[in-house]
């Protein structure tokens, strides 16, 4: 077992907490970065350590990096839709957030920073949601790490909220539920971001799950764990991208998530495959989850 500590950044988040796993795996000490002690339920029986301290203030970790020779880092903006979870915009928290970080690693003599970005900036570019992410990869390659950063489609578990709409026998689609997507589960993720820390400075990769979908064949795998027919409601992805701009002024967040999500579903999001993992089975054991009530 190695003597110096890797710094898990987002360890409480669903693709953190498999990162955390991975890295235990492999026989890593792992000391996970959290934000309160509210936050930290259930990763002291993951990590080596927690540690308590707030990437949005600076002075809270030089504790956190002591040891530290690698920091992997999903930090960033709630995309729940919810207030409770906050309003500030992407480029506003997720930004900040990871350039005190990286700041941090390069005082701390950090020797390689891993970063997990978002695919489509060469779509939608101009998207809070991509900028947000980009303006990290930004800070990263002007800091002198070393450094590598993957930019995945949606993970599985952004996908469960069809399965809530599934079970209700609707089916809202966009466009003819043409376009296509390859989402990719977490943990299949978190293994290539360790693998990430083995990749050359600089490297970038642009990933998605083994399955290439329309968006109407992962709502019709959504219907078939629930056991539902589907009753199709067309929706104008215009209404949504109104909805976005109607919001920002009460909660920006949500509103210019709102228009990114107007954006992906109505053209196509692909990226090279990897994983293992099949949207379908995940949809099955949600669902048989939920209907056990966990």
């Amino acid at each position: 077992m190695s003597d110096k500590w890797v710094l898990v950044a987002g360890a409480t988040g669903r693709l953190g907490r498999e990162v955390v796993r991975e890295f235990k795996a492999r026989g890593q000490r792992v000391r996970a970065l959290v934000r309160s002690p509210q936050r930290a339920a259930g990763l002291a029986e993951l990590a080596d350590e927690v540690c308590i301290a707030d990437a949005l203030a600076p002075a809270t970790l030089p504790a956190a990096f002591e040891g530290v020779r690698r920091v992997f880092s999903c930090v960033g903006a709630s995309v729940i839709p919810m207030p409770q979870y906050g309003w500030k915009t992407f480029t506003a928290v997720d930004y900040p957030a990871n350039r005190n970080l990286i700041e941090a690693a390069v005082a701390a003599g950090v020797r390689k920073f891993v970063y997990v970005s978002v695919f489509g900036a060469h779509k939608v570019p101009h998207r809070d949601f991509i900028r947000g992410h980009e303006l990290v990869v930004e800070a990263l390659r002007a800091s002198g790490l070393d450094h590598s950063v993957l930019r995945p489609t949606g993970f599985f578990s952004s996908m469960e909220e069809i399965l809530l709409v599934a079970s209700r026998g609707l089916l809202p689609e966009f466009k003819g539920g043409t376009p296509r997507t390859n989402p990719i589960h977490e943990a299949d993720l978190a293994l290539l971001c360790v693998e990430a820390f083995d990749k050359p400075s600089g490297w970038e990769a642009d990933v998605g799950g083994p399955d290439v979908l329309t968006r109407r064949e992962i709502a019709q795998y959504a219907l078939a764990a629930v056991g539902k027919e589907a009753r199709t409601v067309r929706v104008p992805v215009g209404l949504l991208a109104f909805a976005g701009r109607a919001l920002r002024p009460f909660n920006p967040r949500v509103g210019h998530l709102f228009t990114f999500i107007a954006d992906i579903l109505v053209d196509d999001f692909v990226a090279p495959t990897y994983g293992v993992r099949h949207i379908r089975d995940y949809f099955a054991e949600r669902a048989a989850e939920l209907r056990a009530g966990h």
